[in-house]
């Protein structure tokens, strides 16, 4: 008995090689969506570890700030300092250059010299820098200031003309690169971090919104140890710091993107961000929601859709150690 072998159809063959490539597309979908999906989860753990560390590395720095006493022009004594978040000084105190402010900055000194031959003191202090040398690609970095003593640019211990010396020299602060590893200005510190936010505390918690004269400096997020501040205690009672005067606490957030999310900043972006760090000007308004402008919340809900899904915003409160009581 005859029996023949059987072979495929043409359309069996044509109905398994689509199935084939239908499944081959499903599949390919499938791992380039689980590629995304790690792709997304490998750059949230690297924005966390990254920004835990530069937070812990500027508590550090925060914990040790030092001030002293100003003395006369006539002297060149330390005219320590601790200064946050001031663009103007009407009597030409020392103050941060306005770009440095994304949207906020501090500078100050401590005993966290790598050089001790002329004493452990150094200018320290962190800003963020938009660095726009190729303006299609703006790029932004959390900087690290740093001078050590013995440098020629480590001038806290001048005084010029009756009033106290800029040691914030901008032409300081806008060097490209460090020229010794005792001069730290631009820093690159950490890239991609977008904005930084600086918040002086009393002893109670409560922001500082005005100096020991009752005046309030930056519309109260404007903080200079020289000047002293005023609170109110647990008793109701208005308590003067007279100067010098550190604050008790500084709260700081640190907004990151990933480098993926970077290379998406365009001009355009990089002036929404910078517009939304102008809303930073209320101190009671840094913890608020995300409908109340001048919020790290408000500022992270109104980043702009093409870079919010990957930002990250980092929180932590330092205490000082030698702050006023």
């Amino acid at each position: 008995m005859n029996n023949p072998r059987r072979g495929f159809t043409l359309l069996e063959v044509l109905v398994a090689t689509a199935i084939l490539s239908l499944m081959v597309v499903v599949l390919a979908g499938l791992a380039s969506q689980a590629g995304k999906i790690w792709g997304n989860v490998n750059a949230q753990g690297q924005r966390r570890s990254t920004g835990r560390a530069m937070l812990q590395f500027i508590v550090r720095d925060l914990e040790m700030a030092a001030a002293q006493p100003p003395f006369p022009s006539s002297t060149n004594a330390a005219n320590l300092q601790f200064i946050a978040n001031v663009s103007t000084n009407a009597n030409n105190a020392t103050c941060i250059p306005a770009e440095l402010l994304n949207p906020h900055a501090a500078f100050w000194q401590a005993p966290v010299a790598n050089n001790k031959t002329k004493g452990d003191i150094a200018e320290i202090g962190y800003f963020v820098r938009w660095d726009t040398n190729q303006p299609s690609v703006p790029r932004a970095t959390l900087c690290r200031f740093l001078v050590e003593p013995g440098n020629t640019n480590f001038v806290i211990y001048n005084s010029a003309s009756g009033t106290a010396t800029n040691w914030l020299d901008p032409a300081i602060l806008s060097a490209v690169a460090p020229a010794t590893k005792e001069m730290s200005y631009k820093g690159w510190f950490a890239e991609n971090v977008i904005a930084l936010w600086i918040r002086c505390l009393d002893v109670n918690g409560n922001a500082i919104t005005a100096n020991a004269s009752g005046t309030a400096v930056n519309n109260g997020y404007g903080f200079d140890s020289r000047q002293g501040y005023r609170y109110t205690n647990s008793a109701s009672l208005l308590i003067t710091q007279r100067p010098p005067a550190l604050p008790a606490a500084v709260d700081v957030a640190l907004v990151t993107v990933d480098p993926r999310t970077a290379s998406k900043i365009t001009p355009e972006i990089q002036a929404s961000i910078q517009a939304l760090c102008a809303t930073a000007n209320a101190p009671a308004n840094f913890w608020g929601g995300k409908s109340v402008p001048g919020s790290v919340a408000y500022f992270m809900d109104q980043l702009p859709t093409q870079i919010k899904p990957g930002t990250q915003v980092f929180t932590t409160r330092a205490y000082l150690k030698n702050a006023s009581k």
